[in-house]
């Protein structure tokens, strides 16, 4: 058993899964296409509780990462770019916060992004810094009791909407993990500008933007985390995201095995239902399994993260083979769907571009490949 067979996480899921299909399921297509955010969704599941239960409940929260997860899972079976920006805000953002934060940071930015009124990015990537994390450009340095920092980020989820960011740099000079820093920033600092969303192909109604940083100057009251401690922090901080992340997979791919069902039992050809037919069977059946398989390895990964173990290597194996998965699933489902599949009205389309990106965002599937060999070899 894992936390998700315990009554309390089976009532979460179905009230979380009810929430969905009354208020995000009906416009999720749409938003998609409009390629804006549903902050309206995002204020009627913060009033429930769905926005940042793994966070401190002092501040608001539930302490509760099981409860993360559940809701998390459900999320991405509706809209897989709402709970990116969801994710981006109450995990990335909020999260580092809440573990590397002062009393007076936490108290100023978490309760606004658990209540849904203010949504928070945290930007790593740059236009030459995107695998290779340590070779960021973006730097900080010291102007009497000021930090002045300047770089440009890009591919930051939330950014065009963003009201606090997270922003690593490093020391000029410094190589490696030496001199990281992480500052929290907040929309209208003078320097700091956002670009326009970037046209995607999937996950469309969570804004993906640029961040330039031009000579941004800010107090040590910006500073998260000690001074150089920035790369460390930022490593631990990408071990849970990698472990939250499958669950977009398993989302995604519950969403496509309940549409390739339903269809295989409706479509009939040569006189029958062609869920009778064996190929079809088959695709359904291994679908099933590694859903499955991808499922339970990732409650108990949850469980390993909620416990606060070190999971670099459990974690990358989980977004590897989750990511893999969903993708196989959703070009199944467009498969036995066939011309239907591939038409933009069926919402499995949605799930196929949006798949993608599971194996691209938060470390390449090459990347968590290194990640495992280097920790089975250490």
């Amino acid at each position: 058993m894992t936390f998700a067979d315990r009554e309390e996480y089976i009532k979460l899921r179905d009230a979380a899964r009810r929430f969905d299909l009354k208020e995000l399921s009906p416009i999720a297509s749409e938003y998609d296409e409009r390629e804006t955010f549903p902050f309206e969704v995002l204020k009627k599941a913060a009033a429930l509780g769905y926005v940042g239960p793994h966070l401190p409940e002092q501040y608001g929260g539930m302490d509760d990462y099981y409860a993360k997860a559940v809701v998390y899972e459900e999320n991405c079976r509706v809209s897989f770019g709402y709970n990116l920006s969801l994710n981006a805000s109450d995990l990335l953002f909020a999260n580092n916060v809440a573990r590397h934060g002062n009393e007076e940071q936490k108290q100023r930015y978490l309760p606004p992004v658990i209540k849904g009124e203010k949504i928070g990015c945290w930007a790593l990537t740059e236009p030459d810094a995107g695998s290779d994390a340590l070779s960021i450009t973006t730097t900080w340095q010291k102007d009497g009791s000021y930090y002045v920092i300047n770089g440009r980020k890009t591919f930051i989820t939330n950014a065009p909407i963003a009201d606090f960011f997270i922003v690593i740099a490093r020391r000029p000079g410094s190589s490696k993990s030496d001199g990281g820093c992480a500052f929290v920033l907040e929309r209208g600092m003078s320097g700091l500008e956002t670009g326009r969303p970037f046209k995607k192909l999937g996950g469309r109604c969570s804004p993906t933007g640029e961040i330039v940083l031009d000579g941004v100057k800010v107090t040590k009251d910006q500073l998260l985390g000690r001074e150089g401690n920035g790369f460390k922090d930022m490593f631990s901080s990408l071990d849970v995201e990698r472990a939250f992340t499958p669950l977009s997979s398993i989302g995604i791919a519950q969403a496509c095995l309940d549409e390739a069902v339903e269809y295989a039992k409706q479509r009939r050809q040569f006189g029958k239902p062609i869920s009778e037919f064996q190929l079809i069977q088959e695709k359904l059946a291994v679908m099933s399994a590694e859903l499955e398989v991808a499922r339970r390895y990732v409650y108990y990964l949850i469980e390993l993260v909620a416990q606060g173990k070190r999971v670099s290597k459990e974690a990358s194996i989980a977004k590897l083979f989750a990511s893999n998965m969903v993708n196989r699933a959703a070009r199944d489902t467009i498969q036995i769907m066939g011309g239907y599949g591939y038409m933009r009205e069926y919402k499995v389309e949605r799930y196929f571009r949006d798949a993608k990106l599971l194996e691209i965002g938060a470390g390449t599937s090459e990347i968590q490949k290194l990640i495992i060999a280097k920790e089975l070899l250490k």
